[in-house]
């Protein structure tokens, strides 16, 4: 399996339903229906430095179009991010 890998992550608009479950995103010009969440865990980012980071959210989901992707949520700032899409 190949994947394309954003390090800072690509900027989408993500809506989720009251239990925090994600449910589209919009990504450019194309909105993607999430049909499957793979899984999901929480890491703090960056706790071994001296700098203050925030809690971040990860989510590999799979669309109803068929994408298979990685995406996370900046916790602290509530913004979403396409991080890694695989092939």
């Amino acid at each position: 399996m190949n994947a394309r890998l954003w390090r800072d992550g690509e900027p989408i608009a993500m809506t989720c339903d009251k239990t925090g479950r994600p449910q589209h995103f919009r990504w450019g010009s194309h909105t993607h229906q999430v049909e499957h969440v793979c899984n999901r865990w929480r890491v703090h980012e960056g706790w071994w430095r001296d700098k203050e980071y925030g809690w971040r959210e990860y989510i590999k989901i799979a669309t109803s179009d068929g994408l298979l992707c990685l995406v996370v949520r900046d916790l602290q700032n509530d913004v979403w991010f396409l991080v890694r899409l695989y092939d």
